[in-house]
């Protein structure tokens, strides 16, 4: 997390914070969502993700958590919904309530890599066949992708 987040964390400790996040899906050609197995959550499985830092924009989270955790150049194509519904308790026993924008994204450049502190492994899997993921946020963001829904809220 951002040295922001770790300075909120020193005062509070483990009390239950709002934080703010984005969500992205990445399809390459043949129409296959981009999954993340992650190191947090030991091996699970979730779309690209990350927390925003203090001073930068939605779009600019995306595109910066892109590069970081694949080595993927992005530009964010839309809004496809934003979701507030989760609250997650991590393994170092923070908690967190998670407000977070779901973009479209689009590959501009770069060579899909996993070698980073934040993944073990990067694979694209066909929506439907997608393995289960780490929290009910991105399962609802692949479900309304998958039914081609836009413009959703809770």
């Amino acid at each position: 997390m951002a040295d922001y987040i770790k300075q909120i964390r020193a005062k509070v400790g483990h009390t239950p914070l709002i934080m703010a996040g984005v969500i992205g899906i990445l399809t390459d050609e043949a129409g296959r969502v981009l999954f993340q197995q992650r190191s947090d959550f030991k091996g699970q499985w979730g779309l690209i993700s990350g927390t925003i830092e203090y001073g930068e924009t939605p779009a600019q989270t995306m595109i910066r958590e892109f590069k970081e955790e694949t080595n993927l150049t992005v530009k964010v194509v839309s809004l496809l919904g934003v979701d507030g519904d989760l609250t997650l308790t991590y393994p170092n026993g923070d908690v967190a309530q998670w407000l977070c924008p779901v973009f479209l994204v689009k590959q501009l450049g770069g060579e899909l890599s996993a070698d980073n502190d934040e993944t073990e492994q990067l694979q694209y899997f066909a929506p439907s066949e997608a393995p289960r993921l780490f929290n009910q946020q991105h399962r609802a963001a692949l479900a309304h992708f998958i039914a081609g829904e836009t413009g959703y809220f809770d």
